[in-house]
């Protein structure tokens, strides 16, 4: 039986216009929480939408599975007493460096981002720390998670098209890809990079699939419609 999946990433609270109608299964590659300041007076409200707005939006589609990894903008989920405040709905499954499976299907889901200024959730801390988190990632996954996008040679996945920005993604998540062969990998992070099907060929002939789901651009605006697949 095929499984019709819709994967999308870099919501930032904006849900309108998504309808996985039909879908067995979500998939979010963080930066899915509305993000309007700083503090515990933000993280307090940040609580409130994913309970009251994103949760409850779930719930409208019980049929469907939602598979939701955080991004460096959802500063609750890096706590682990707040993220398990939250009532997550049946259907809904928070992956932070976890994996599952779900109608055969296995699927890891990893938060983790090169350091940018030390202000956000899930960056890296140390020199080698993501080395370290990537090396949690099973091997031959059917469907890998990620926000950060890897670094790829001479491919735009990780840069903002937009600004013309330098490659942000993760040389240790590229390693860890090669090593550990996973299908497809899907992440977000840079809004505006490289939207398009990416193919990685390993040694022995297999193939490894990436592809870039953010939804917004630079200007968080709606530009990208999600990615439909089957699988």
């Amino acid at each position: 039986m095929k499984l019709h999946i819709y994967a999308v990433s870099d919501l930032h609270g904006h849900l309108e216009g998504l309808d996985p109608s039909g879908m067995d299964a979500v998939l979010i590659a963080g930066d899915f929480a509305v993000m309007n300041g700083w503090g515990e007076a933000h993280m307090a409200y940040q609580l409130w939408w994913v309970q009251d707005v994103f949760c409850k939006w779930c719930a409208t589609y019980p049929e469907t599975m939602f598979f939701v990894v955080p991004g460096n903008h959802d500063l609750f989920a890096e706590r682990k007493e707040l993220r398990k405040t939250i009532k997550w709905p049946d259907n809904v499954k928070l992956l932070v460096d976890e994996g599952c499976e779900f109608n055969g299907l296995s699927i890891y889901g990893t938060p983790w981002v090169p350091f940018i200024n030390g202000s956000w959730a899930f960056e890296e801390v140390f020199p080698g720390h993501l080395k370290e988190r990537f090396a949690a990632i099973p091997e031959k996954l059917d469907i890998l998670i990620t926000h950060s996008p890897p670094r790829i040679r001479r491919r735009k996945i990780d840069v903002s098209i937009d600004t013309n920005s330098p490659h942000f993604g993760s040389a240790d998540l590229t390693d860890a890809i090669m090593r550990n062969r996973p299908r497809l990998v899907l992440c977000g992070h840079i809004h505006t990079g490289d939207h398009g099907l990416i193919e990685l060929e390993h040694d022995d002939g297999a193939k490894t699939l990436l592809r870039n789901v953010s939804r917004l651009d630079e200007e968080y605006k709606v530009r990208y419609e999600p990615y439909i697949f089957k699988v």
